[in-house]
Protein backbone atom coordinates (compact mmCIF):
# COMPACT_ATOMS: atom_id res chain seq x y z
CA UNK A 1 0.00 0.00 0.00
CA UNK A 2 1.25 3.46 -0.80
CA UNK A 3 0.88 6.06 1.94
CA UNK A 4 -1.59 8.65 0.77
CA UNK A 5 -1.01 12.13 2.11
CA UNK A 6 -4.42 13.42 3.30
CA UNK A 7 -3.21 17.02 3.03
CA UNK A 8 -0.39 18.20 0.80
CA UNK A 9 1.15 20.08 3.73
CA UNK A 10 1.34 16.94 5.92
CA UNK A 11 4.75 15.30 6.35
CA UNK A 12 5.99 12.10 8.02
CA UNK A 13 9.21 12.90 9.90
CA UNK A 14 11.36 11.44 12.68
CA UNK A 15 10.35 12.72 16.11
CA UNK A 16 12.88 15.03 17.80
CA UNK A 17 13.25 16.34 21.35
CA UNK A 18 11.90 19.68 20.08
CA UNK A 19 8.60 17.89 19.33
CA UNK A 20 8.22 16.59 22.87
CA UNK A 21 5.92 19.29 24.22
CA UNK A 22 3.45 18.84 21.35
CA UNK A 23 3.69 15.04 21.49
CA UNK A 24 3.04 14.98 25.25
CA UNK A 25 0.01 17.21 24.81
CA UNK A 26 -1.42 14.74 22.28
CA UNK A 27 -0.46 11.77 24.48
CA UNK A 28 -2.30 13.27 27.45
CA UNK A 29 -5.38 14.10 25.37
CA UNK A 30 -5.63 10.60 23.93
CA UNK A 31 -4.78 8.18 26.73
CA UNK A 32 -5.97 7.58 30.28
CA UNK A 33 -2.55 6.21 31.22
CA UNK A 34 -0.16 8.28 29.07
CA UNK A 35 3.49 7.52 28.50
CA UNK A 36 5.81 9.73 30.53
CA UNK A 37 7.96 12.60 29.34
CA UNK A 38 10.95 10.63 30.65
CA UNK A 39 10.16 7.64 28.44
CA UNK A 40 10.00 9.77 25.31
CA UNK A 41 13.04 11.87 26.24
CA UNK A 42 15.27 8.90 27.09
CA UNK A 43 14.22 7.04 23.94
CA UNK A 44 14.90 10.07 21.73
CA UNK A 45 18.27 10.81 23.38
CA UNK A 46 19.43 7.18 23.12
CA UNK A 47 17.97 5.87 19.91
CA UNK A 48 18.04 2.16 19.22
CA UNK A 49 18.16 0.84 15.69
CA UNK A 50 14.91 -1.08 16.10
CA UNK A 51 12.86 1.76 17.69
CA UNK A 52 11.10 4.27 15.48
CA UNK A 53 9.42 7.49 16.63
CA UNK A 54 7.70 9.52 13.90
CA UNK A 55 5.39 12.51 13.77
CA UNK A 56 2.88 13.76 11.25
CA UNK A 57 3.52 17.46 10.91
CA UNK A 58 1.49 20.20 9.29
CA UNK A 59 3.84 23.17 8.92
CA UNK A 60 5.37 23.50 12.42
CA UNK A 61 2.59 21.67 14.26
CA UNK A 62 2.66 18.01 15.25
CA UNK A 63 -0.78 16.62 14.40
CA UNK A 64 -0.09 12.99 15.31
CA UNK A 65 2.63 10.48 16.00
CA UNK A 66 3.43 6.79 15.82
CA UNK A 67 5.92 4.62 17.68
CA UNK A 68 6.90 1.19 16.43
CA UNK A 69 9.65 -1.40 16.68
CA UNK A 70 11.12 -3.57 13.95
CA UNK A 71 13.14 -6.48 15.25
CA UNK A 72 14.23 -9.03 12.67
CA UNK A 73 11.13 -9.82 10.62
CA UNK A 74 8.59 -8.79 13.26
CA UNK A 75 7.24 -5.31 13.91
CA UNK A 76 5.07 -4.00 16.70
CA UNK A 77 3.03 -0.79 16.58
CA UNK A 78 3.37 0.47 20.15
CA UNK A 79 1.51 3.74 20.02
CA UNK A 80 -0.36 5.89 17.53
CA UNK A 81 -2.20 9.07 18.43
CA UNK A 82 -3.96 11.99 16.78
CA UNK A 83 -5.48 14.72 18.95
CA UNK A 84 -9.30 14.64 19.13
CA UNK A 85 -9.63 17.93 17.21
CA UNK A 86 -7.68 16.45 14.27
CA UNK A 87 -9.23 12.99 14.16
CA UNK A 88 -11.22 11.76 11.16
CA UNK A 89 -9.04 13.73 8.75
CA UNK A 90 -6.94 10.81 7.51
CA UNK A 91 -3.93 11.57 9.73
CA UNK A 92 -4.01 8.24 11.56
CA UNK A 93 -4.37 6.43 8.24
CA UNK A 94 -1.41 8.40 6.86
CA UNK A 95 0.74 7.59 9.91
CA UNK A 96 -0.10 3.90 9.78
CA UNK A 97 0.44 3.60 6.02
CA UNK A 98 3.78 5.42 6.28
CA UNK A 99 4.93 3.18 9.14
CA UNK A 100 3.89 0.04 7.26
CA UNK A 101 5.91 1.18 4.24
CA UNK A 102 8.98 1.60 6.49
CA UNK A 103 8.40 -1.79 8.10
CA UNK A 104 8.20 -3.50 4.71
CA UNK A 105 11.28 -1.63 3.47
CA UNK A 106 13.17 -2.87 6.56
CA UNK A 107 12.25 -6.53 5.93
CA UNK A 108 9.38 -6.64 8.42
CA UNK A 109 7.10 -9.53 7.56
CA UNK A 110 4.57 -9.54 10.41
CA UNK A 111 3.09 -6.60 12.28
CA UNK A 112 1.35 -6.75 15.65
CA UNK A 113 -0.48 -4.21 17.79
CA UNK A 114 -2.85 -4.08 20.73
CA UNK A 115 -6.08 -2.10 20.77
CA UNK A 116 -8.67 -1.70 23.48
CA UNK A 117 -11.72 -3.91 22.98
CA UNK A 118 -13.80 -0.74 23.40
CA UNK A 119 -11.89 1.30 20.77
CA UNK A 120 -14.07 0.56 17.75
CA UNK A 121 -12.75 3.46 15.64
CA UNK A 122 -9.16 2.21 15.90
CA UNK A 123 -10.23 -1.35 15.18
CA UNK A 124 -12.00 -0.15 12.03
CA UNK A 125 -8.82 1.64 10.89
CA UNK A 126 -6.64 -1.42 11.48
CA UNK A 127 -9.05 -3.71 9.65
CA UNK A 128 -8.83 -1.38 6.62
CA UNK A 129 -5.12 -2.22 6.52
CA UNK A 130 -5.68 -5.96 6.70
CA UNK A 131 -5.11 -6.44 10.44
CA UNK A 132 -7.08 -9.27 12.01
CA UNK A 133 -7.63 -10.28 15.63
CA UNK A 134 -5.29 -13.09 16.65
CA UNK A 135 -5.70 -12.97 20.43
CA UNK A 136 -6.80 -11.07 23.50
CA UNK A 137 -4.83 -9.69 26.43
CA UNK A 138 -6.90 -9.65 29.60
CA UNK A 139 -6.61 -6.48 31.69
CA UNK A 140 -3.98 -5.07 29.29
CA UNK A 141 -5.13 -1.48 29.87
CA UNK A 142 -5.98 -2.00 33.54
CA UNK A 143 -8.59 -3.93 35.43
CA UNK A 144 -11.46 -5.01 33.15
CA UNK A 145 -9.88 -3.23 30.16
CA UNK A 146 -8.95 -5.97 27.74
CA UNK A 147 -7.10 -5.52 24.46
CA UNK A 148 -7.33 -7.37 21.20
CA UNK A 149 -4.04 -8.40 19.63
CA UNK A 150 -4.14 -7.62 15.92
CA UNK A 151 -1.76 -9.11 13.34
CA UNK A 152 -1.10 -8.72 9.65
CA UNK A 153 1.53 -9.56 7.08
CA UNK A 154 3.50 -6.39 6.33
CA UNK A 155 3.00 -6.81 2.60
CA UNK A 156 -0.80 -7.21 2.82
CA UNK A 157 -2.51 -4.25 1.18
CA UNK A 158 -5.52 -2.51 2.63
CA UNK A 159 -8.89 -3.65 1.39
Amino acid sequence: MTAENPRQALTFEPMHLDDLQQVLKIENQCFEDPWSKTYFAVSLKRPRSYEHFFVARRKDTVVGYIVFNILHEEAHILNIAVPPASQRQGIGKYLLASALEMILANDGREVFLEVAVSNLAAQHLYRQFGFRICGIRKNYYGRYKDAYVFRKGADTDAT
